[in-house]
């Protein structure tokens, strides 16, 4: 989606939001049946970004800034589902992978 920028996720008439943490969303568009996306939370750090005076002003009543200290040493966290849009709902494909803390560090022998 990258390479296409605004034209494949967003519906006509829709455009980006300006609202804190959906700015960056790539989607915007009713879902039908046969379409796949990936669902992608994620959890980055960029320490030029969050040490920025401007920007933790701007977001003082957003961000917990002292919890998100505690979290310093953590860069990224990323998990991804698969999901299938279908006639009657959805369906996860990627649902049967692990994403437990605990099964993913004994996978990576952590």
């Amino acid at each position: 989606m990258e390479d296409l920028g605004d034209l494949a996720g967003y519906e006509e008439g829709r455009q980006r939001s300006n609202r804190f943490g959906l700015g960056y969303l790539r989607l915007n568009r009713p879902l039908r049946p046969g379409m796949l996306v990936t669902i992608e939370p994620g959890f980055y750090q960029v320490p030029a970004i969050l040490n920025d005076t401007n920007i933790r002003s701007k977001y003082q009543n957003v961000v917990n800034w002292q919890r998100l200290s505690e979290f310093a040493d953590v860069r990224g966290i990323r998990i991804e589902d698969d999901v299938l849009v279908t006639a009657v709902g959805s369906e996860v494909l990627t649902g049967a992978l692990p994403n437990d803390a605990d099964t993913i560090e004994n996978l990576v022998n952590v």
